[in-house]
């Protein structure tokens, strides 16, 4: 398939990341592949609104008869609608678009999800070692993404102040093994902070990480092994220090492996569980950060240290560090697992009342913006009519 208009409609949204990129590619080419027609002639002039309207109702209907869920069809039909808009102006005013909205509001995800508490990450963990420790208690302890997790260097993780404080620069990529992108997913560096017993559980595996390292390369496949080794032990001995050397990752594996890992101790724990719609675990990595979010006690703290952009995001972003350090410590203990934890039950219940507050307030801020639009609109007609 011929992809210029596909790459000329990145230049002109400015679409550079990657993954974003990756994604609006992948769905646009399913598009015309289910349509079976051309990219390239399928904007003539000569093609009618009509065409257009009903290639889509088309592909939608196919959809509906794969019982596509419906967040990936709202997914699907987003990455059409800014690609066929972008590449004529005249495309936005089909009538699907609005249709569309009506047909895929309230859609969510179907795959079941475990939002594990302090009890079910301490039953999980109770089977792990230095490493898992120390990786599963610092997303517990930040929120931060496992990509996120992966692209931590130690320069990253100060441990000469109380609380430990890390700044989150990096992601990893997992569709490219061993690439570390030099941007978060949201662009943007952040700090955030290490639990007591998560800095204990790091330089733990501070330790323990070099061996570990060279142990684990020594196990691995020939085919998959990241250096040639050659057999002679002192000349493998200087293969191996200079590749640990040059590893600076605080955790040095792929995506896969971390994950790998944690279904490991999920299956141990006895909280294994798989969706019956997705066949995916239950109780995956980012329940980690969904545990962050519902666990730390104060909401729009958890959601500025997690990276998401809320309405107080710049409030705590303006904060000096020691002074966003004396916050999240007041907070601490809500999301502490190996020691004991105070009594979390009310904590989801005071979340939700809040997140409904919010919502509540949302419709009477469109409502009054409604009103006042009406009003203005009554105002010209008298104007005109008095004219």
């Amino acid at each position: 398939m011929n992809e210029r208009l596909i790459e000329v409609f990145f230049n002109k949204k400015l679409i550079t990341n990657t993954n974003t990129q990756r994604s609006y590619r992948s769905n646009i080419r399913l598009y015309f592949r289910l349509l079976g027609k051309n990219i390239e002639s399928y904007f003539d002039k000569g093609i009618s609104l009509d065409t257009y309207e009903n290639d889509l109702n088309k592909i939608y209907l196919l959809l509906e008869k794969q019982n596509t869920p419906l967040l990936t069809r709202k997914t699907f039909f987003n990455s059409i609608k800014q690609f066929m808009c972008s590449t004529d102006k005249k495309l936005k005013q089909l009538d699907f678009w609005d249709i569309l909205k009506t047909r895929v509001r309230g859609a969510s995800p179907i795959s079941k999800e475990f939002v594990p508490n302090n009890k079910d990450i301490k039953t999980v963990l109770a089977h792990g070692n230095a490493l898992s420790r120390s990786m599963y208690l610092i997303m517990a302890s930040t929120g931060c993404r496992i990509g996120e997790l992966l692209a931590l260097y130690p320069e990253d993780i100060d441990t000469t102040v109380a609380p430990t404080r890390i700044e989150i620069r990096r992601n990893y990529d997992r569709k490219k093994k061993n690439k570390v992108n030099m941007l978060t997913k949201t662009r943007k560096t952040r700090k955030c902070f290490l639990t007591n017993e998560a800095t204990e559980a790091y330089h733990a595996w501070m330790k323990e990480r070099d061996n570990y390292l060279t142990s684990s390369i020594k196990k691995t496949n020939p085919g998959y092994r990241p250096v040639k080794l050659t057999g002679d032990p002192e000349k493998d001995k200087k293969i191996l220090d200079e590749y640990v050397k040059n590893e600076k990752r605080v955790f040095p594996m792929c995506d896969e492996n971390a994950r790998t890992i944690w279904a490991g101790l999920v299956k141990k724990s006895g909280l294994y569980e798989t969706d019956t719609e997705t066949k995916r675990l239950t109780l995956h990595p980012h329940c980690i950060r969904k545990f962050f979010r519902s666990y730390l006690g104060n909401a729009d703290l958890a959601d500025h240290l997690m990276g998401h952009a809320t309405g107080m995001d710049k409030y705590y972003r303006n904060m000096k560090p020691e002074d966003l350090q004396q916050e999240f410590m007041k907070y601490m203990q809500n999301i502490t697992i190996l020691e004991v934890a105070p009594d979390l039950t009310d904590v989801h219940e005071q979340l939700k009342e809040k997140d409904t507050e919010i919502k509540d307030l949302k419709q009477q801020m469109h409502d009054i913006h409604m009103e006042l639009l009406e009003v203005k609109l009554k105002q010209v007609q008298e104007l005109q009519r008095n004219k």
